[in-house]
């Protein structure tokens, strides 16, 4: 019988800017399981002088989990996506050396209590994850199809143990976010997230824990109110809060909650400001003034020039033609050929547009509303159906490859 002690521990993924976010999880980890080990991979490159001796986590970076071909990888992939996408990978690292229960957590999630409840479902479940909510939000009905779209549980935080079952279940999700991990709502694709839906049908020894305390966040408020005790923070008056992920954030203050939601705010839920409050502070006493200056490594080809979205689609679009180069190098055939068909620009805006930020009364917004309607006149209904549909089609910048001139060994 092995009596070997469990080993367990816990993990974040980050790129420089969110070094900050990690510093203050794994610090609100620690102090709830001070004998236990934390563990960050930089989604980057360090920068000169660092030190990461003087970090109360241990450090791995991503180009050393020995990821296939990681430039091609990490060109395809904007910053969200390469993140969120070596995420299998860096948990089958953990598990090879030696850990026996791991649990990621996303770098904006706080730790308020023990996180006991998951290592104690970890103790007969290999895998354990969190839906978004458990019950549905009547105050804002189409959240449910926002939910259809990114996926049923959130993959902010999910904890597995070293078993046949879960090797076989990371394999299975690392070889998916490596080649499919893109965010495109309309092929259905979400990140690591949306393959995790299947999980129950694939695997044995899931579990999802809907405890009310893990994972409270923006899209379950509806459903959770807190309150802070003499000693603590508690959910909905008698559940303790394990943990409150701060998803889209705003660091500078002000009565939003998330970029990503408006259904509350700091105003209309007061018993979140408090927290809020003290989370924010942390954020800011561990440099995340400092860390939001760096560049992203992998957002520049070598000359500098900046790497935008439609680059990345391409290049995607093309893997069979460019993949055996390094595409960052800008002596590269991808490089040539993406100046040739005018693919480059010295900004990438288009995460700034989305169901968030849209405007009706926008001027751009109506102009392009009259040349459709223009269209419309000119092509008739079914045409201009047809034409509708095509633009849905090409609306994913990886389709747009027969938009895109010829590549250097397709003639």
């Amino acid at each position: 019988m092995d009596e070997r002690r469990m080993i367990r521990a816990a993990c974040t993924i980050v790129s420089l800017n969110y070094l900050p976010f990690a510093r203050t999880l794994c610090n609100s980890f620690l102090k709830f399981h001070p004998s236990l080990k934390f563990y960050v991979l930089l989604v980057d490159r360090l920068p000169e002088g660092f030190d990461a001796s003087q970090e109360r986590f241990d450090l791995l970076l991503v180009e050393d989990l020995g990821i296939p071909n990681f430039q091609s990888v990490a060109f395809k992939y904007d910053i969200l996506e390469l993140n969120t996408n070596v995420k299998p990978t860096f948990l089958k690292t953990l598990l090879a050396r030696g850990v026996d229960e791991l649990i990621y957590f996303d770098p904006d999630i706080l730790i308020c209590s023990a996180v006991d409840p998951i290592f104690d479902a970890l103790d007969t479940n290999g895998i354990v994850i969190t839906p978004h909510c458990t019950s549905p939000n009547e105050g804002l009905p189409n959240e449910e199809a926002n939910l259809l779209y990114t996926g049923v549980f959130n993959l902010g935080f999910i904890a597995v143990s070293k078993t046949v079952e879960v090797d076989r279940f990371l394999a299975w999700w690392e070889h998916r976010c490596l080649t499919l991990g893109y965010a495109e709502r309309w092929t259905g694709l979400f990140l690591d997230q949306k393959w995790i839906n299947l999980v129950h049908c694939y695997f044995e020894s899931v579990y999802v824990l809907k405890h009310s305390g893990c994972n409270v966040a923006y899209w379950n408020l509806h459903e959770r109110v807190l309150e802070k005790t003499q000693t603590s923070w508690v959910v909905s008056g008698k559940t303790p809060l394990i943990f409150f992920h701060f998803s889209g954030i705003s660091v500078d203050g002000g009565t939003r909650i998330s970029k990503y939601g408006n259904q509350f705010d700091l105003t209309s839920r007061p018993d979140l400001a408090e927290l809020f409050a003290e989370y924010r502070d942390r954020l800011v006493s561990h440099g995340i003034r400092d860390f939001s200056r760096y560049p992203y490594a992998f957002d520049h080809f070598s000359n500098g020039a900046l790497v935008n979205k439609l680059q990345r689609a391409a290049y995607a679009a093309n893997l069979d033609k460019f993949s055996s180069a390094d595409p960052f190098d800008s002596t590269s055939p991808f490089y040539a050929w993406a100046r040739k068909n005018h693919l480059q620009d010295s900004q990438d805006t288009a995460g700034q547009f989305n169901r968030q930020t849209y405007n009706s009364m926008d001027k751009r917004v109506h102009f392009v509303n009259r040349l459709l309607r223009l269209a419309l006149r000119l092509l008739g209904a079914d045409r201009y159906t047809i034409l509708m549909k095509y633009f849905a089609y090409i609306g994913v910048l990886r389709n747009q490859k027969d938009v895109f001139g010829e590549t250097p060994t397709s003639r």
